[in-house]
């Protein structure tokens, strides 16, 4: 086996594109632990289990649109930039704003009923009603966010298509680097999680600034061309947004509902019976248990178009052989790291977070690693299903893994009101070893591998694409 050259390496555009992106997302990472920790020391558990609490309401409706929109309109907003159709690059970012907008109007208007209604229904017992207003208050401030966020992840989103993973990088770190800072703020002067919310807020407006002097530059960085905003916008309202909704609700409806049942409901479901504190404790150890996956974030946006690659070459063979491999190495290299993580988190947080933490956040990491090991290996998942035309499968065996396992969560709930929880999302993670059996009949389906000789199965090249009004 012949390895690259380390100088072969540094000038591959793929290779320096995954290590500014894994370079950032370490930096993100370290930047959300200093804050959590930060949090954890001028609120309290409690405190930070509200602030938690607040921004998971929020994001509980955010994720049903973001996930898909942002999906679909990368994947597209690609396909015409590499084949320099101007007017179709124009038309996708268009769209992507027009969507933001109205979502984010619609958010602002039904999360000022939505989100204190909802929080007196569920909270209101363990908080009173008059902390559970405030508490849904605050949800429905972020909900601000979406609105204020639009040039941001408008610039994100075609920085990404555009292949600026530099800027993409800057633009998310300096973000991370003014929330961060704007977040501790607000809580240490009016220690408070309100004053956090303000902070998160706070931090988009900054952010959106930034982001459009970071677009205008990049428009004169001679690399792939980009509209102003001006024009941008002034296609907003002359742009449909049926179809590229179609598109984006069928990328982004798993992972919506992946973030429902392993972000949003533990957390809920926390709040509600063993208090807020259990919820921080959470909290925590979710971002701790991120980092073993930053490991191959890199990693994991190449195998996409390397499988990609023996698709459209009709080589059933080469992509079995790369689908395995790419799923055993990363899954034993993030697996390891899991492991590792793990050992450590008990003293690390004592170090770092008031001394209450250390053992709980320890007990909800050891659970989620019984979990996280399986998942690991799911790092080619996405791209299987894709590829291979699969994605009602893929619906099916996660509408069947949420229906098995969210009663399951419910009832571990009752048995174990601190950790039960927990164990329900360590149990849908695991559910992961579903679709291996199900990827294993496929490829070992000699039938797959005369269909691909003869191009039988190769996915439709459609590509929907909002189009002006006559």
């Amino acid at each position: 086996m012949k390895f690259a050259h380390p100088l072969q390496l540094i000038r591959n555009k793929f290779f320096k594109d995954t290590l500014v992106l894994q370079i950032s997302g370490m930096i993100t990472v370290t930047t959300s632990f200093v804050s959590s920790a930060s949090i954890a020391f001028l609120l309290g558990a409690h405190g930070m289990g509200l602030f938690a609490v607040a921004v998971t309401l929020q994001a509980a409706f955010y994720s049903l649109a973001h996930v898909g929109v942002v999906s679909a309109t990368v994947s597209q907003l690609a396909a015409a930039s590499a084949r320099e159709l101007h007017e179709k690059v124009t038309l996708w970012l268009a769209f992507f704003v027009k969507v933001y907008l109205l979502f984010s109007s619609v958010m602002i208007a039904a999360g000022f009923f939505a989100m204190p209604a909802l929080s007196r229904w569920w909270y209101g017992e363990d908080l009173g009603l008059e902390e559970a207003q405030r508490l849904g208050i605050w949800a429905w401030w972020l909900t601000w966010w979406i609105l204020i966020d639009t040039p941001r992840a408008m610039a994100q989103v075609a920085f990404q298509s555009t292949r600026r993973m530099l800027g993409l990088a800057q633009m998310d770190n300096a973000f991370e680097l003014m929330r961060m800072f704007l977040v501790i703020l607000g809580a240490c002067i009016t220690g408070s999680p309100a004053g956090a919310v303000a902070g998160e807020i706070g931090g988009r407006v900054l952010g959106s600034f930034l982001a459009l002097q970071m677009y205008a530059d990049a428009r004169k960085d001679g690399s792939a061309w980009l509209p102003t905003f001006g024009e941008v916008l002034s296609r907003v309202p002359r742009t449909p947004i049926r179809e590229g909704l179609r598109l984006a609700m069928r990328v982004g409806v798993i992972k919506s509902a992946t973030n429902m049942v392993v972000t949003v409901l533990p957390r809920l479901l926390l709040g509600g019976t063993a208090g807020f504190a259990w919820v921080a404790y959470f909290h925590v150890a979710q971002r701790i248990m991120v980092l073993p996956q930053m490991l191959m974030q890199g990693v994991s946006r190449t195998v996409l178009p390397a499988l990609a690659e023996k698709r459209g070459k009709h080589d059933f063979a080469g992509f079995k052989r790369l689908y395995w491999k790419s799923t055993l190495l990363a899954g034993a290299s993030i697996s390891g790291a899991t492991l590792l993580v793990t050992a450590l988190v008990q003293p690390v947080v004592a170090l770092t977070f008031p001394s209450d933490y250390a053992w709980p956040v320890f007990v909800c990491c050891a659970i989620l690693t019984v979990g996280m090991i399986p998942s690991s290996f799911a790092i080619a998942q996405d791209p299987f299903y894709i590829l291979t035309n699969r994605m009602k499968q893929n619906l099916a065996i996660c509408l069947v893994g949420a229906l098995v396992t969210v009663p399951a969560n419910i009832y571990l709930v009752e048995l174990d009101p601190e950790r039960g929880a927990v164990w329900g999302q360590a149990l849908y993670m695991a559910w992961v070893l579903v679709h291996f059996g199900y990827i294993a009949l496929y490829f070992r389906r000699s039938a797959h591998s005369t269909e691909w000789e003869q191009g039988n199965a190769q996915p439709s090249s459609r590509e929907p694409a909002p189009e002006p009004a006559k």
